[in-house]
């Protein structure tokens, strides 16, 4: 006899491999799947009916000390427990009252993430002063790794003409397109757009109008939708739009979020944006977290880490941590010096739920996509 011990995210490579019935196999990897919550606020007599429920199915709540005592109205709790312990928990709480009902549904989110093969978004900065130097091009230049990209496969290419770095300044319509009007005119020329997925990164509704005219067919608004004209650009041409989630371009002045609030303030951002953008009839969403936008470093690693809580929304993720200022601070690195804490982050974000990457470094990425899915199929 031998022991060994696999990694639970495995299990369901390992039960194919092992041969078990397919019913059996759908049945067995949801026991192998063990998700934790954090649920603050919760009232008395729900937490008391929650911890009794949750230790009927397997499952635990984990509460304050003096909750015995009963002397708050309302309590944080942590409830962990398999993927099939809590689906039997969410319908015990669907019968109860106190809030229960609410927190069964939204547990019920978390249940079934999108299926997204990972990909990544390569950046084509036409600026002069974007905050990694090596991202910045001329048209030619900026061609010239267009059709480098082309080569690569890589499915998504994001051209911006307007920095959103710190302390960057805000960039009119008219300069913006000056900057992209050779780009573009190759682009729809030449019918690039058939063997990419062009993306815009601006902040006026001018700008991406004009872009997409040229064949690009995703729109990454830096801004988080706050002109309303830009979803009446999204509407017009129907196109996949980039919600991020930012408190605006860095010339405004703006409260960066702490750990007190990120998680409440995303949740409510993205809730109302989706539902903006839905009104609107559209629903081809790709949602970025906003690494390193109105986010200090503790934060910004806490996205990563628990990235996962986001694809109850129902739609992939992107992250953008390339060389960024937060890489920096962890790895005590200049700009130029940050790939491999780039790489370490963004293979986080890979394992955590991340499917797209926009990235400066396309060869090294390709690599850790490689490893990433190699891993995915190995029991």
């Amino acid at each position: 006899m031998f022991l060994q011990r696999l990694n639970p995210a495995s299990f369901s490579c390992a039960l194919k491999e092992l041969g078990a019935h397919p019913i059996g196999q759908a049945i067995m990897a949801q026991k192998a799947q063990l998700l934790s919550f954090k649920i603050t606020n919760l009232p008395l007599s729900a937490t008391l009916i929650l911890k009794q429920e949750a230790l009927r199915v397997g499952a635990e709540l984990a509460t304050p000390k003096n909750c015995i005592l009963a002397r708050e109205k309302v309590y944080d709790c942590l409830l962990v427990g398999t993927l099939d312990q809590l689906k039997h928990l969410t319908q015990k709480c669907a019968k109860q009252d106190f809030g229960l009902k609410k927190l069964a549904k939204e547990l019920e989110t978390h249940f079934t993430p999108p299926q997204v093969a990972p990909t990544l978004m390569g950046i084509v900065n036409v600026t002069p002063d974007s905050f990694y130097p090596n991202s910045r091009f001329e048209p030619k230049s900026a061609l010239e790794q267009i059709y480098k990209y082309l080569e690569q496969k890589i499915a998504y290419i994001d051209i911006g003409a307007a920095s959103s770095r710190p302390g960057s300044l805000y960039i009119d319509a008219n300069t913006e397109i000056a900057r992209l009007k050779e780009l573009c005119a190759e682009i729809k020329s030449q019918s690039l757009y058939k063997h990419a997925k062009f993306s815009i990164d601006t902040y006026n509704p001018k700008t991406a109008a004009f872009a997409l005219k040229h064949g690009f067919c995703v729109l990454n608004d830096v801004n988080g939708f706050k002109d309303p004209f830009m979803f009446s650009v999204a509407k017009e041409f129907g196109v996949q739009v980039v919600l991020m989630h930012s408190l605006g371009v860095p010339l405004q002045a703006q409260q960066q979020l702490t750990a007190n609030n990120l998680w409440e303030d995303m949740e409510a951002f993205f809730r109302a944006k989706i539902a903006a953008l839905q009104e609107q009839g559209m629903s081809d969403i790709i949602l970025d977290v906003g690494f390193g936008f109105s986010k200090q470093m503790p934060e910004n690693l806490a996205l990563i880490k628990h990235l996962a809580h986001f694809l109850h929304f129902g739609y992939p993720l992107l992250v953008g941590c390339s060389r960024k200022k937060s890489v920096g601070e962890v790895c005590a690195r200049e700009v130029q010096d940050r790939l491999a804490g780039t790489l370490a982050l963004h293979l986080k974000a890979l394992e955590n739920g991340a499917s797209i990457l926009r990235v400066h470094d396309i060869p090294a990425h390709l690599d850790i996509l490689a490893i990433h899915n190699a891993f995915l199929q190995i029991p």
